[in-house]
């Protein structure tokens, strides 16, 4: 007999307790356990439920681990996002690899985004000495558009010197690296690793927003994805994958936390813009 959410939502609702803890009920044919998740922001958990699982044994698997999902929903309350929203006026700042940059329009239509020094040299990809982002004022009207574009072509030329050296040192060069680029990948992942299901297709994105942080959360975000690349055994991130990752980069799960503090409040591409 299938389960379906209606009947683990009624066998929750004789636990008052334990239905409030709950927002979403999900059924899926492939699990074989019971699951439970929650993103920054969230009032309840999402419930992950077996098609074949006995709602009751829902109800007391989520009785003994209430301590648990009592600490899920604290650090949900803790971590809300606080996303800015930019507006493309002169002097609006601009984060790239934790290095604050502010906004100049000018009218420039042979380069749409440059970055500049205060005598207006325009920096060498790579080293972003200057502290001026100049945008062509025309290229407004396009929104973050611009700017965006701008992050993947920066944050491509970082990788350049960064990606195959990492690489080298986790495999000691034993394996091809996976392809790596910077994209727009939505707004709640910093990377994701392609091509378990095709090895030809194997490819790494890391996020465009990314590159607002410093570079030890950049490097310690493609190194989480390069662990993925290297499929450590069990779940994908399991005991197995955190001891890859450890052995990776030292520290690796105090930098995640720092990564889900910092991360709360980079911005994302929204641009205020005026009635």
């Amino acid at each position: 007999m299938t389960t379906t959410a209606d009947a683990v939502r009624s066998a929750l609702d004789a636990h008052p307790h334990l239905t409030a803890q709950v927002a979403i009920i999900k059924i899926s044919t492939r699990r074989k356990t019971v699951g439970m998740t929650i993103r920054p922001g969230e009032n309840g958990i999402t419930l992950h439920v077996p098609a074949t699982c006995n709602p009751n044994d829902v109800t007391a698997l989520l009785a003994a681990n209430r301590h648990r999902i009592g600490s899920m929903l604290v650090k949900a309350r803790e971590n809300i996002p606080e996303i800015p929203v930019k507006e493309l006026i002169n002097g609006s700042g601009f984060l790239l690899l934790g290095h604050s940059n502010r906004l100049r329009l000018v009218d420039n239509p042979a380069e749409t985004v440059r970055h500049v020094d205060d005598h207006g040299h325009v920096s060498e990809r790579g080293t972003w000495r200057g502290r001026w982002l100049e945008l062509d004022r025309s290229a407004v009207r396009h929104g973050a558009k611009p700017l965006i574009d701008w992050y993947i072509r920066e944050g491509a030329a970082w990788l350049e010197g960064q990606a195959e050296p990492l690489w080298t040192r986790m495999t000691g060069g034993r394996r091809p690296m996976p392809a790596v680029r910077v994209a727009d990948i939505g707004r709640t992942r910093w990377g994701v690793h392609e091509g378990k299901a095709d090895p030809a297709n194997d490819q790494i994105r890391i996020a465009w927003q990314a590159f607002q942080l410093r570079p030890t959360l950049v490097r310690h975000i493609l190194t989480h994805e390069f662990v993925h690349a290297l499929r450590p055994g069990g779940r994908a991130h399991g005991p197995e994958f955190w001891r890859a990752f450890e052995r990776a980069e030292i520290g690796a799960r105090q930098t995640q936390r720092e990564l889900h503090q910092q991360g709360r409040s980079v911005w994302m591409g929204d641009i205020h813009t005026p009635s």
